[in-house]
């Protein structure tokens, strides 16, 4: 029985030292991390943006499309309940035309760790890159978005754009070049979000017709590049009512940094 024993605690002993090498191997990416693809978070830090946004109003026909610049300043850090390092990100906004005034548009907190970069902004927070960055890679990046998130400003409907909170992030090209703006970036990933959508092209107002769209390119060293977003859907017309489309359209084009 003694015998027995030992080796039983010797072999559990090896399972043991080999589970623990293994964890280190799989969970430790000291050479690249996430932060080299992020908005470097130093304060003083910034990058100016290009912002076109396109809004389909309630129950209307009015499609407005606004340009601005964006610029996403590092302000400050602080160390959250958690003992987490996080950094406040304030976005300021000024016409895209005339003289450049800026005005805070809205603040972000950016939670860097070994295994993802968080965002949270106006209480919705984001899983925004996750390791191991290489191409295929899945991850739930709205894991802590309740349903609807976008209910307060728009209807949307279950069949679509309700459930952001479902959505599977998968990385595309990474360590690939990109060019936005007129500006290529030598190496850069791609997080796309999402890509869906019902009855397009537009064929007929008769028809429902929504776009899911969600991609983001960050670049090595620099951050945020370019993103695109579209979620919107086309209720379609009826005997009573015309057709109308709910939702909007967002890119942002990287045009400077420091």
């Amino acid at each position: 029985m003694k015998k027995h024993f030992r080796l039983s605690g010797a072999a559990a002993l090896i399972i043991l030292l080999t589970a623990i090498g293994c964890k280190r191997t799989l969970y430790n990416y000291p050479s690249n991390p996430l932060t080299n693809y992020y908005l470097p978070l130093e304060v003083g830090k910034y990058a100016i943006y290009q912002l076109d946004s396109l809004n389909f109003y309630y129950y209307g026909q009015l499609d407005t499309l606004t340009q601005y610049l964006a610029k996403d300043s590092v302000e400050n850090s602080f160390v959250d309940n958690a003992g987490h390092t996080s950094w406040t990100v304030v976005r300021y906004l000024s016409p895209a035309t005339g003289p450049t005034i800026w005005t805070a548009s809205e603040t972000k907190t950016v939670t860097p760790s070994s295994q993802s970069i968080e965002e949270e902004e106006n209480n919705l927070r984001f899983i925004k890159l996750a390791n191991p960055v290489q191409d295929s890679f899945t991850w739930n990046g709205n894991s802590y978005l309740p349903d609807n998130a976008y209910q307060d400003y728009f209807d949307f409907s279950a069949s679509t754009n309700m459930y952001l909170n479902a959505w599977t992030y998968t990385y595309l090209n990474t360590n690939q070049p990109f060019t936005a703006g007129g500006n290529t970036y030598d190496s850069t990933l791609t997080v796309l979000q999402a890509d869906d959508s019902v009855h397009l092209p537009i064929i007929t107002d008769t028809l429902f017709a929504a776009k899911t769209y969600w991609s983001e390119t960050y670049a090595k060293h620099i951050g945020l590049v370019y993103r695109h977003t579209a979620l919107w859907e086309l209720q379609p017309r009826t005997s009573n009512s015309s057709a109308y489309k709910i939702g909007f359209e967002v890119t942002l084009t990287l045009l400077d940094h420091n």
